[in-house]
């Protein structure tokens, strides 16, 4: 058995922290016993790690860089009994990698979801620090992992590229655009759908503007948005002041499934992506993608195939490209079957659960190999 520390910010609905709580939550439990930290607060997803019977513990931190929080959060672990770590983003880099070493040299494992580089330069400087401390390193796009080792010095020989995995869409609502619509309300009119944060990075208001090439060409088509966040006031607001727009606002939602099984085009407006995993459900859903063409997004669509890359930022760009695939029903269907066999070789969960496993394996491996000369175990227990 490897009791597992995961320590992550928040668990609030969003990609990183969806991607841990479904990672851990599939992990077998004769073999691993994950517990998680977080360390500004809780939020909705703590309600699925009780399902699965997952301890949580909120480790709060002060403000600031923090320096004698680690000794905290490894006091926690090491009371715990943790004996390999998973730190996901680089604030739980900084902090866990320290209380890792802090509570026994814990082996640390570092998954680096997205962010802005090049950060600034001091950032850099603690990210190269904490990151020595790192026993390996992941990013799920191998644009990520270029960017990691060309701007903060990550070194190439520990880190590596996992892609992200979702749950098959299909499996929670199957490939039926009629039943999806009339359970949706929808008619005939085409539809396009978003599924993200409503935050500056995924520039719902961009896609806002690019739709204004589609309306005016297709008034009868209709934009439907899921997701919640600081903009959505400033966002509706946008939406009512544009003429001849259909823009639905649907809020949180937990049938993104039904939602892309009923849509035609799939579309990602962000000014930055790690590796959207709305991107790959809607590949998984057999839907149609157009997105900019920015961080992993080209790892996912392959363009004219599996859907539409349009350059970054132009917006023009992405309203034609939205438009066209609305013109060509026939392109789309081809477009969808490509992208349901894309997700079905390359970004299933199993592949990526199965992909973590082996490095905690591994990790764990490190742990008996130290521990066998010696009677204390890192963590504490004896």
């Amino acid at each position: 058995m490897i009791p597992l520390g995961v320590i992550l910010p928040d668990l609030r609905i969003g990609g990183l922290q969806s991607q841990a709580v479904r990672l851990a939550t599939s992990l077998g439990r004769d073999e691993f016993s994950p517990h998680f930290y977080t360390f500004d607060g809780a939020g909705p997803l703590l309600d699925e790690l009780r399902a699965a019977h997952i301890p949580h513990t909120n480790v709060a931190r002060p403000g600031g860089i923090a320096l004698g929080y680690a000794a905290e959060l490894a006091e926690h672990l090491r009371d715990d009994g943790m004996e390999v770590v998973h730190c996901h983003n680089v604030t739980a880099l900084f902090h866990g990698a320290r209380a890792a070493r802090l509570a026994g040299r814990l082996p640390v494992l570092f998954t680096e979801h997205d962010r802005e580089m090049p950060a600034p330069w001091r950032h850099r400087l603690l990210h190269r620090w904490a990151v020595r401390k790192a026993t390996r390193i992941v990013a799920v796009s191998a644009n990520l992992e270029r960017d990691l080792v060309r701007y903060e010095g990550f070194p190439r020989a520990r880190t590596s590229t996992l892609f992200n995995g979702v749950p098959d869409p299909a499996e929670e609502f199957p490939d039926d655009r009629p039943r999806a619509r009339a359970e949706l309300g929808w008619d005939d009119r085409p539809v396009v759908v978003a599924v993200g944060a409503l935050t500056p990075v995924k520039n719902h208001a961009g896609l806002l503007r690019a739709m204004m090439r589609v309306w005016a060409a297709l008034p009868a088509a209709r934009l439907v948005v899921a997701g919640v966040g600081e903009l959505d006031q400033e966002l509706q607001r946008l939406a009512a002041t544009t003429t001849c727009a259909s823009v639905d606002f649907l809020g949180e939602r937990r049938d993104v499934a039904r939602l892309l099984a009923g849509a035609d085009v799939f579309v990602l407006p962000s000014h930055r992506e790690g590796l959207s995993l709305s991107l790959i459900e809607a590949h998984g859903a057999g839907r149609p993608s157009v997105v900019y063409d920015v961080g992993g997004n080209g790892e996912v669509v392959q363009d004219g195939l599996t859907g539409w890359l349009v350059p970054a930022e132009d917006e023009g760009a992405l309203g034609d490209r939205i438009l066209a695939a609305l013109n060509d029903p026939e392109a789309c269907r081809h477009a969808g079957t490509a992208a349901r066999r894309r997700f079905t070789s390359t970004f299933t969960h199993d592949r990526m659960v199965g992909a973590y496993v082996d490095l905690y394996r591994e990790l764990g491996r490190t742990v008996a190999a130290v521990t066998r000369g010696s009677s204390v175990r890192p963590g504490g227990a004896r």
